[in-house]
C-alpha cells in the first residue's frame, strides 16, 4: 500500500543550510590564507550542491512512489512549461535592469551601464551564475523546499518565508573571497549589501508565481533563476541601478499578488497527493 508522504520542511532547510554552510565556512578560511585564495572558489561550488543534494536524498529515500514520480515528472517533463510564462521569465529580468539603469541616469549615473560587463572572470561568473547555481539551487528549492512549505502554509505565507530563508542562505558568501557578496561587503556603503539580501524576497515571490503557473516545473524555476542572474552578471549596471531594480522587483511582485489574488490566497496544499495522476495534473491551469 502506498504510504502518504509527509513533507519535512524543517529537516530540509536545516540540513541544506548545514551542507552548504560547512564547505562555505571552510572556503572563507581558505580564502583568508595567503596563497590559498584560489581554492575558496572550489568550496563555493561544493556548497552550492547543498539544496540539491538534500532534496534528492529526501525524495529518493522516501517510501512514497508518488513523491518520486512527481519529482521526476516536474524535473524532466518540459511540457509543463507554458511558453508565455517562459517568455516572461526570460524578458522580465532584462527589462527591469535596463529600466533601472535608465532611471539611475536621473541621479547622474553613467550611460556606460548600458554596456556589457567585462573582466577576466566573466566566463567563470557566467558558468556559475547562469548554469550551475540555478540548477543546483532550484532542484533543491523548487524540487522539494517550496512544496514542503506549501504543504504546511498558504501561498502568501510560504512564499514570504521562502524568500527570507533563501536570502539568509546566502549570508556566508560575504566571507568568501572572490564572491559578489564579498565584493559589495567591502564597499564603503553597507546599503548595497543590504540591498542584495532585500532583493531576494521580491524575487522569491516572482519565482514562486512562475513556478506554479508553469505547473510546478523545475526547469521553469531554473530558467527564471538563470535569467535573473544573467541580467545581474551580463549588464554593466551600477549599485545604484541595482537598488532601483530591487524597488521595481518589489513593485512587480506586489502587482502579481494584487492581480492574482486567488493564487496567493490559497491555503496549505499537498500537491503530490491532491494531484494523484501526474499526467492529468500537468494539464491543469
Amino acid at each position: 500500500m502506498e504510504r502518504h508522504h509527509r513533507y519535512r520542511p524543517v529537516l530540509f532547510f536545516v540540513t541544506a543550510y548545514l551542507v552548504t554552510w560547512i564547505p562555505w565556512a571552510i572556503g572563507a578560511y581558505v580564502g583568508s590564507r595567503k596563497g590559498l585564495e584560489a581554492y575558496a572558489f572550489l568550496f563555493n561550488l561544493v556548497g552550492l550542491l547543498g539544496p540539491m543534494a538534500v532534496a534528492l536524498f529526501l525524495v529518493m529515500t522516501s517510501a512514497s512512489k508518488a513523491l518520486k514520480t512527481d519529482f521526476g515528472n516536474r524535473l524532466f517533463n518540459l511540457r509543463r512549461v507554458r511558453p508565455i510564462y517562459a517568455v516572461v521569465a526570460v524578458a522580465m529580468p532584462f527589462i527591469v535592469i535596463l529600466l533601472s539603469i535608465w532611471l539611475s541616469l536621473w541621479f547622474d549615473q553613467s550611460t556606460d551601464q548600458f554596456g556589457f560587463s567585462g573582466g577576466a572572470n566573466l566566463l567563470a561568473m557566467i558558468i556559475i551564475a547562469m548554469v550551475l547555481a540555478p540548477i543546483m539551487e532550484e532542484i533543491g528549492w523548487h524540487g522539494y523546499g517550496v512544496d514542503s512549505l506549501r504543504a504546511t502554509a498558504g501561498m502568501l505565507k510560504s512564499t514570504l518565508l521562502f524568500g527570507v530563508l533563501w536570502a539568509v542562505w546566502h549570508a556566508p558568501l560575504i566571507l568568501i573571497s572572490g564572491t559578489y557578496q564579498n565584493q559589495i561587503a567591502r564597499m564603503d556603503s553597507p546599503v548595497y549589501l543590504i540591498n542584495f539580501f532585500i532583493s531576494i524576497v521580491p524575487a522569491a515571490f516572482i519565482a514562486n508565481w512562475l513556478y506554479y503557473k508553469n505547473r510546478r516545473s523545475i526547469p521553469a524555476a531554473i530558467l527564471f533563476h538563470s535569467m535573473l542572474n544573467a541580467a545581474a552578471v551580463l549588464v554593466n549596471a551600477g549599485q545604484g541601478a541595482k537598488c532601483i531594480a530591487t524597488l521595481l522587483y518589489a513593485i512587480v511582485a506586489g502587482a502579481i499578488v494584487a492581480v492574482d489574488r486567488a493564487a496567493f490566497r490559497e491555503g496549505p496544499r499537498d500537491f503530490v497527493h491532491s494531484d494523484p495522476d501526474p499526467k492529468k495534473a500537468e494539464h491543469r491551469p
